[in-house]
């Protein structure tokens, strides 16, 4: 008995030994296929944040649901470790991705969640769940950080730092908008300087070819058929009629931007409004530069 008594003292000693083991390291238990992750965020002047996420994960488990920054992903992409594309379904802040057989699952985005803008001063705030790279623009100068960095770095003009997981929050200012502002404000006063005698005589031999001919009739703008549009969908939320109503009175196109102020809701909440139109093909939407522009769709456009 009391050999019997050793034997159990010492497989249960064991025991207690692996689930210790299990408990001080939770990305290897059974639960959890995710082996280890890093996380880069990549800041562009505009504000968006180029989001890539690597993770290592466990072959034999079917799946794994990886949770998303921000509320708008863009350009999203998902593949593994041969770069070949993985089926995944997008829930609210997560991406549950089909992964079986994958041994590395690399995510990449766009959002413009991240970031925020005060006067000339932006800040990134993020919630992160491991140590995190973070690339700052071009000729950008660090104001304030909510942590210690665990490194930081300066390569061709920009900043790059690794930060603890939790709370990311750093305040920046980029000096290279600044610049590129006050040039172009340079330029275009010499430029204005420089070629006002040629303005002014074009403008007068138009003032004088203008009283020699006849007023010419302007050319209609586009007409948006409110009345058509509301007849064929007439289950349309408020904040949707809102939407079409203004792109009337703008004949049948305004920019992203002009919805932003006239709804004055938050921009993920106009962004996924706009999406859900555009789905139903009653605008269109197509980048300019660093703009949206959004229009009504020509089968609702008097001719």
């Amino acid at each position: 008995m009391t050999w019997l008594g050793k034997g159990t003292e010492a497989i249960l000693g064991t025991l207690l030994l692996v689930l210790a083991i299990q408990l001080s390291h939770p990305l290897v238990t059974a639960n959890n296929p995710v082996t280890s992750e890093a996380l880069t965020l990549t800041v562009y002047l505009d504000g968006f944040v180029l989001v890539n996420h690597e993770l290592a994960v466990n072959q034999t488990f079917p799946s794994i649901n990886a949770t998303l920054l921000g509320e708008a992903h863009e350009e999203m992409l998902v593949v593994d470790e041969q770069n070949l594309p993985l089926d995944y379904a997008l829930t609210i802040g997560e991406a549950v991705i089909h992964s079986l057989g994958a041994s590395q699952i690399k995510i990449s985005y766009f959002t413009p969640d991240l970031t925020s803008k005060t006067g000339k001063y932006w800040t990134l705030n993020a919630e992160v769940s491991t140590n995190t790279t973070v690339i700052l623009p071009e000729d950008a100068s660090i104001i304030s950080l909510n942590n210690v960095p665990e490194l930081i770095e300066s390569s061709n003009a920009q900043v790059s730092l690794v930060m603890p997981s939790g709370t990311i929050e750093i305040s920046y200012i980029s000096e290279h908008g600044l610049y590129q502002q006050n040039q172009t404000i340079e330029t275009w006063q010499l430029i204005t300087i420089a070629a006002f005698p040629v303005i002014a005589s074009i403008a007068l031999a138009l003032w004088f070819q203008r009283r020699k001919k006849p007023p010419q009739p302007k050319e209609p703008q586009n007409q948006v058929d409110t009345a058509k549009l509301f007849e064929r969908e007439k289950h349309l939320r408020p904040e949707e009629v809102q939407v079409i109503r203004f792109l009337a009175e703008k004949h049948g196109t305004a920019f992203e931007a002009e919805l932003y102020e006239k709804l004055d809701l938050p921009r993920t909440t106009t962004w996924r409004l706009l999406k859900r139109l555009e789905k139903m093909e009653i605008v269109d939407i197509r980048k300019s530069r660093r703009q949206n522009i959004v229009s009504i769709r020509k089968k609702y456009v008097k001719k």
